[in-house]
């Protein structure tokens, strides 16, 4: 299944990787942008995987798969990706990555809004459908597949 990120989910592994080139240096940035694709991947693959959790809560088919999970180690990674299906902008359904944050980040105003941000674009959009999310684009740092 192909994915996008969203806006804010992008910004959030540019942050992130910022932050662990200053307290760790390039090899540790490497090794955690990996982790990170992983973790894309995996739930790209299969959004219900084993591991993964619904976070209802949050909002409808909002799910959660922490990084470790991708790091194949309890403790090798430190946030959680945030995502759901939905309609990707080339109209097809695929897996939308709404938010990665930290562990002990309280998770529900930043996806909430995310999600809002989301639906705005849509709103404002006429060329949209029902359904569609905002693109993580071609500059996106880990793209789509």
């Amino acid at each position: 299944m192909r994915h996008e990120l969203t806006e804010p989910a992008e910004r959030d592994i540019r942050d992130i990787l910022r932050n662990t080139m200053q307290m760790f240096g390039p090899q540790q940035v490497r090794v955690y942008a990996r982790i990170i694709e992983l973790g894309i991947q995996l739930v790209s693959e299969d959004p219900d995987r084993p591991g993964s959790v619904e976070r209802a809560e949050l909002a409808a088919g909002v799910r959660l798969l922490h990084l470790e999970i991708a790091a194949r180690r309890r403790g090798g990674a430190a946030h959680c990706l945030y995502y759901m299906k939905g309609r990707l902008s080339d109209d097809t359904i695929g897996v939308i990555v709404v938010r990665v944050l930290h562990e002990r980040m309280e998770p529900r105003h930043r996806v909430i809004r995310a999600l809002k941000n989301m639906a705005s674009a849509k709103v404002g959009n006429p060329e949209t459908t029902d359904g569609d999310q905002q693109s993580s684009g071609p500059g996106s740092s880990l793209g789509g597949s």
